[in-house]
């Protein structure tokens, strides 16, 4: 029974590849737009260069900048500081991908690792003020307290959990990270694994841009559609949430939870970037789901922050 379960999703979606070509192409072309003109100009570079000054060693002198004060608040490494850093400032799955790293490289143990990834794989700040804020919800500048609100959830989730996880780290007990020389081997090493990743985050935003598409020849009414497609990718979600004849404070906490949560597509992203550590997909997926749920709930709340346009 199970397996004839598991099946009929796998039948179904065969005969619509067959019998809709048009619907595949529309997802393929969406899909691979997105891919070249947002995800690849905006995280190749970032991950060339943070795989070259991971195994360089070299970003320990970044961290001298901002670890002090994160390796206080959050008692972690240096080196997690940096995993801090750029998973809030480059988004998904950018946040995975360092902290993968760092536990292949032997720069932080897996169970800090693991602490790291429950809160600093976001969303870009990019995304979340240009896309989310100014272009959806329609705000004419940016709402700095919602984007305070949005940021402050996942760090406070980071400070709650830090408790319920054990490695050690005292500050001024940290082994820094030894310096190698930057050679070609070592940048040809970092330039395939950039395109390796890329190319496969790729694939998950057409493969889930066509299952969007695919969502919307079902016979569905109302906000049904728009939350399953959210569900399986944000931007697409963000776009029809937006899009909806809702009461405005409640539509403005629809599209901040869709873009915290980020969807079936920016999960099997994660879980990609993850394939070959010890560090499990539930970690991020349990954190995802507590600040989504605390992004729902504040947003919600009238005059927590300022109201979207229309609302009263």
């Amino acid at each position: 029974m199970k397996k004839i379960l598991f099946l009929l999703p796998i039948i179904g979606l065969l005969l619509l590849l067959f019998t809709r070509p048009d619907v595949i192409a529309s997802g393929c072309s969406l899909g691979l737009t997105l891919w070249y003109t947002a995800v690849l100009p905006s995280l190749l570079p970032f991950m060339i260069l943070s795989g070259l000054l991971i195994r360089t060693g070299l970003f320990r002198y970044l961290n001298s900048v901002y670890a002090p004060f994160l390796g206080r608040l959050f008692s972690i490494s240096d080196e997690g500081c940096y995993a801090v850093l750029l998973g809030f400032l480059c988004g998904f799955p950018m946040g995975a991908k360092v902290i993968a790293d760092l536990v292949q490289e032997g720069r932080i143990s897996p169970e800090e690792g693991s602490y790291l990834l429950g809160f600093c794989n976001n969303v870009s700040p990019a995304f979340f003020l240009n896309y989310v804020c100014l272009q959806k919800l329609g705000y004419s500048s940016v709402p700095w307290k919602l984007v305070f609100l949005f940021y402050a959830i996942p760090l406070a989730y980071g400070l709650f959990t830090r408790p319920f996880y054990h490695f050690a780290c005292h500050p001024g007990m940290k082994k820094q990270a030894p310096l190698h020389r930057l050679d070609f081997p070592m940048l040809d090493a970092c330039m395939m694994d950039g395109f390796s990743t890329i190319t496969r985050l790729g694939g998950y935003i057409m493969l889930f841009t066509i299952l969007v598409q695919f969502l919307k020849l079902l016979p569905l009414s109302g906000p049904v559609p728009a939350l399953l497609c959210a569900l399986l990718e944000i931007s697409s979600g963000v776009d029809l949430l937006s899009a909806l004849s809702l009461p405005p404070l409640l539509q403005n906490a629809l599209v901040c939870t869709c873009t915290a949560l980020g969807g079936f597509c920016i999960c099997a992203q994660t879980q990609s970037v993850l394939a070959g550590t010890p560090l499990s997909i539930r970690t991020w997926l349990k954190g995802r789901v507590i600040t989504a749920s605390l992004v729902f709930l504040l947003v919600s709340l009238p005059g927590v922050v300022p109201a979207p346009p229309g609302c009263w």
